[in-house]
């Protein structure tokens, strides 16, 4: 399936559940920037880097499970199973659900983390050589050429934020492997997703570029209401795709690896 097929399906998807779309993708977007906004009151007393690993907790904690119920709705809902906005906590409704989508959300959470960390290294090793704290630390005067150095600190942030996106878009499946199979856990989905990945990912990259102007429209946050449930339904009708033609090459092949035979009478 085409990128345009993609975005002609999902539009009509939506026909005639857009009310629902809307209500579905604002509970989530509400609750995400009522997290950030308690972060921000929390900066406050508390500091800016504790505030952001409560804010970071709460996400995961909260966000997490309902952001996957939500695409969970637009997955049923592309299956004609058409239900209430309120379904998107389905991961709030048994201690299991739950359960699974805390796994997966943490699991994916330390991961990004991790990646982040790593390619940001150089521009936080040059933040720290060229930073002003550093050398009162020491008792010593800075060195002019020092201050030259945050054009560096500049550079490698911006690298670091392409290399972290890039490689943790090997992951951008396992939402739809967990909701589409109840069976399968966070630890195989996200395995499942960095294979099917090696094959698809381009074509999500392309997919997400050709709605640029959408995207950049959307951050004056108004037409993100109208725009966001066109973006989660293209996104699940790509995995969806993604998945299914990554099931039929294995069947190919595993019908190539044991043909059959006809025995002569």
């Amino acid at each position: 399936m085409g990128i345009t097929s993609i975005k002609t399906e999902a539009k009509a998807t939506l026909r005639g559940n857009w009310i629902s779309a809307i209500i579905t993708t604002l509970m989530a977007l509400i609750s995400f920037l009522i997290i950030q906004n308690i972060g921000w009151v929390l900066s406050l007393v508390i500091g800016e880097i504790a505030a952001s690993l409560i804010a970071l907790f709460l996400t995961v904690l909260l966000c997490g499970p309902l952001t996957l119920g939500v695409f969970r709705y637009f997955w049923r809902m592309h299956g004609r199973m058409n239900e209430a906005p309120a379904s998107a906590f389905y991961y709030f409704s048994s201690a299991v659900a739950y359960r699974k989508a805390i796994r997966l959300c943490f699991i994916l959470a330390i991961r990004l983390l991790g990646f982040a960390f790593l390619y940001f290294l150089p521009a936080i090793a040059i933040y720290v050589i060229s930073s002003q704290e550093l050398y009162d630390f020491l008792q010593i005067s800075i060195p002019i050429w020092s201050q030259h150095l945050a054009y560096l600190v500049n550079f490698f942030s911006t690298i670091g934020t392409v290399l972290t996106v890039i490689t943790f878009l090997r992951f951008y499946l396992a939402p739809i492997l967990v909701i589409a199979d109840d069976q399968m856990d966070a630890e195989e989905a996200i395995h499942m997703s960095a294979v099917i990945a090696r094959a698809s990912v381009l074509d999500f990259i392309f997919l997400a570029f050709s709605l640029i102007l959408w995207i950049i429209l959307s951050f004056l946050f108004i037409p993100l209401i109208f725009t966001l449930p066109y973006f989660v339904m293209c996104y699940v009708l790509h995995a969806l795709h993604s998945i299914k033609e990554y099931n039929e090459k294995i069947k190919k092949l595993n019908d190539e690896s044991f043909p059959s035979f006809v025995a002569g009478i």
